[in-house]
């Protein structure tokens, strides 16, 4: 438990060095809440997607990509540098380096969503709007989890299998891709058979829980629930947890090995 600990503090320091932090975990998806909540205000709340309750879980499912970046890079540059070869022949078990990593993910993700939620609660009493009420509030974090798990494992799994070059683009483009599969900006509601291929991954599904969580407004009326939309969206969303969590740990331990 002391390596594991020990480890943590280590890659927890390095995390805070790196400006990727500040710029993308922390300010990005602060910057995208301003932006979108303008927007709401000046077209009069014609944008459902855009009204808080709405917006909130998306910008929570989506800043947990960069928990994926920041993790990828961390990674890579450790095996990049020799640095995870030289501990390799230390009495450290795969799981501790693992978790090492996964706790500074876990730790970002749980600091982005206070932020998100913080911003979120100033912009709505500013703009004299809806706000989540604090009662879900709880409900919203703890729905979000599972993806945040499976983007920390997958910023492993990145960082294990890609170099200090590739690891950077290839998140960039599963960042794109989660933004976009996942409606946090586009009306998926409204998009027929594009929804229906949404379902299937494990973006979508998240927000459309924590929207039924916020009870936010869907594009073409009525209101976001635990419908079955929800209900079997849990299927993808554990199975990617799963796959991720299980294919980090195997490609971790045998990079140890190689």
């Amino acid at each position: 438990m002391n390596r594991t600990i020990n480890f943590f503090k280590r890659n927890l320091k390095e995390t805070f060095r790196d400006p990727i932090l500040y710029i993308f975990c922390l300010g990005f998806p602060v910057v995208m809440l301003i932006l979108f909540q303008i927007i709401n205000t000046y077209t009069n709340g014609n944008t459902p997607m855009f009204d808080m309750p709405s917006l909130l879980p998306a910008m929570i499912m989506f800043s947990y990509t960069f928990v994926l970046l920041t993790l990828s890079l961390l990674v890579s540059k450790d095996r990049q540098t020799m640095f995870l070869k030289r501990l390799y022949s230390s009495p450290m078990k795969p799981h501790q380096f693992i978790l090492g990593y996964a706790g500074v993910g876990l730790l970002v993700g749980i600091g982005q969503t206070i932020i998100c939620i913080i911003t979120g609660f100033v912009l709505a009493t500013i703009t004299s709007t809806t706000f989540v009420p604090f009662t879900k509030i709880l409900l919203l974090i703890c729905s979000e989890l599972p993806i945040l798990i499976t983007m920390i494992f997958a910023g492993i799994l990145f960082g294990t299998l890609f170099n200090d070059k590739g690891a950077p683009g290839f998140s960039s483009i599963f960042i794109s891709v989660a933004g976009i599969l996942g409606g946090c900006w586009m009306p998926l509601d409204s998009m027929g058979s594009f929804e229906t291929f949404c379902k299937f991954l494990p973006f979508y599904p998240s927000v459309y829980i924590g929207r039924a969580i916020t009870g936010a407004t869907k594009t073409l009326g009525g209101t976001y629930a635990f419908d079955t939309t929800a209900i079997l969206g849990i299927i993808p969303i554990v199975v990617f947890m799963v796959t991720t969590v299980i294919l980090s740990f195997v490609s971790f331990k045998k990079n140890m090995i190689d």
